[in-house]
């Protein structure tokens, strides 16, 4: 009898002694995850930097930097007003600017793309778009020379159309002048009262507004308004 009962007692703390015990108050790992989400790309060097991009895609910044250039000295940033501070760097030689995903419209981007590029002749601008669009594509060239690149385009196609030399333009580029008027344009001013500020003929204005909008293959001067319309829209509208 005291056999059995020893028998029994010992396969009972056996058992017992081999199953874990279940914890229901350890946490997921999706909620150590998420706090470190916002700050996946966004630790930019404070050494030399070669690249930096602009882009508020968290996965695109941390993809950029620790698979697609991880040989490069990359730092990210949400904006370029965030990223101003580090355009000046000597050995930076890219930018790249992911256009959909700005807290700005493109034409404000434009025009501080068009500061830094005149500020810096050696430095390369990308800008990253999901889709075609023609007419907005030879605009965003004209303004300066910016190169175009698609979103959906193959990782290795995307590394090397980012290293190879650049492919000289044949877009004719805004003058001075141009972009003034096309500045004001945009501001929602009208062609009179834009003629009236520069000092220019209003004849003058006209053919200058005429000869852009048959340089973008537009069919004529509302084309042109409609197109600088989208332009200012803020991309996330």
């Amino acid at each position: 009898m005291r056999r059995v009962v020893r028998r029994g007692k010992k396969r009972r703390t056996k058992g017992l002694a081999g199953v874990l015990p279940r914890r229901y108050d350890a946490p997921l790992a999706v909620e150590a995850l998420l706090p470190l989400s916002p700050s996946l790309g966004y630790t930019s060097p404070e050494s030399p930097l070669n690249q930096l991009i602009v882009t508020s895609d968290t996965f695109l910044a941390w993809a950029w930097r620790r698979h697609l250039f991880v040989d490069k000295r990359t730092a990210a940033f949400l904006s370029l007003e965030a990223a101003h501070y580090r355009l000046n760097d000597s050995n930076l030689i890219s930018l790249i600017v992911d256009m959909e995903s700005l807290t700005t419209s493109r034409f404000v981007a434009l025009e501080t793309l068009r500061g830094c590029r005149m500020a810096k002749n050696g430095l390369r601008i990308f800008l990253l778009i999901s889709q075609q669009d023609p007419p907005m594509s030879r605009f965003v060239r004209a303004a300066r020379p910016f190169e175009l690149l698609m979103r959906t385009l193959p990782v290795q196609a995307l590394r090397e159309a980012v290293l190879m030399p650049p492919v000289p333009e044949t877009v004719t580029r805004f003058t001075a002048l141009e972009w003034q008027l096309i500045g004001r344009l945009a501001q929602g001013q009208t062609l009179k009262n834009v003629a009236r500020e520069l000092n220019l003929p209003y004849h003058r204005a006209v053919y200058r507004i005429t000869t852009l909008s048959q340089h973008l293959g537009l069919p004529g001067r509302q084309s042109l308004t409609q197109l600088l319309h989208r332009l200012t829209l803020d991309v996330n509208h």
